[in-house]
């Protein structure tokens, strides 16, 4: 179950959308109590399921309201996207789901939109002692809060499910940015760290060194592979660019990669 505060519009109503369609209850708070109904209401028709609740997100007493409400419709909150954007509403969420998120064995997921996590939010982290992961997904500077991006919602559902620490969109908002990117897939870091590795022992003709370097390079492969695979259906037309400008090198890492 996931709480998405902000849930009326922007960034709140992509991510409550898309984390419905995923198959996730999702509780959707905000302020406007007839624009969080009606997004509900949309979502109920295209079957998912979701609960409105309208309250301050900015309070404490606010927070507790939405999480009394998520406990009491669908169980122990297993996560909270903070999509309404300010600090003092990621500080409340913060506490709101040390609060309520009852026993777990894993910790539970914070997600906030924004450019920092604030001073209360981290002492809150603090005093949470561990039981909350937070992600903090950054947005471009010329970011407006009423402009809704599927990137943006996808990246804070993988954060539910593999909380990162930090993320960040690119300029255009429509894509993450290669560093975050790279930290989605660490097989291909670690992959590509390895096949650099591999590839100066070659050049250099370092004995034992070539040689494992020779004994490695199927399971560096084997790791590597299916990020590529994912990468060329998520982007085919950008690798179907590099293939044509670089054609040796992409035959050559094609060659690597059987």
């Amino acid at each position: 179950m996931i709480v998405v505060g902000g849930a009326s519009s922007g960034l709140g109503l992509e991510t409550a959308q898309a984390a419905a369609k995923a198959g996730a209850a999702v509780v959707l708070a905000a302020a406007d109590e007839a624009a969080v109904r009606g997004v509900c209401e949309t979502i109920g028709k295209a079957g998912g399921r979701c609960h409105p609740v309208a309250a301050d997100l900015s309070t404490a007493d606010g927070c507790d309201r939405v999480a009394r409400a998520a406990a009491a419709r669908f169980g122990p909150i297993d996560s909270w996207i903070e999509a309404s954007g300010g600090e003092a509403g990621l500080a409340q969420a913060a506490g709101a789901l040390a609060r309520h998120m009852g026993d777990r064995p894993e910790p539970a997921a914070l997600v906030a939109f924004g450019a920092k996590v604030g001073r209360a939010a981290r002492m809150e982290l603090r005093q949470a002692r561990g039981q909350i992961a937070a992600t903090l997904i950054k947005l471009p500077r010329d970011w407006r809060p009423d402009r809704p991006a599927p990137a943006a919602a996808q990246a804070a559902l993988h954060a539910v499910a593999r909380p990162m620490g930090q993320m960040a969109l690119d300029a255009s908002g429509q894509r993450l940015t290669a560093a975050t990117e790279v930290k989605k897939h660490p097989g291909v870091l670690v992959g590509v760290g390895l096949l650099a590795v591999a590839g100066a022992a070659l050049w250099f003709n370092r004995g034992r060194l070539a040689q494992a370097a020779v004994a490695a390079r199927p399971r560096v492969a084997r790791a590597v592979r299916p990020a590529a695979i994912g990468l060329g259906k998520r982007r085919p037309v950008q690798v179907a660019k590099l293939v044509v400008k670089h054609p040796r090198p992409a035959m050559k890492i094609a060659k690597a990669l059987r």
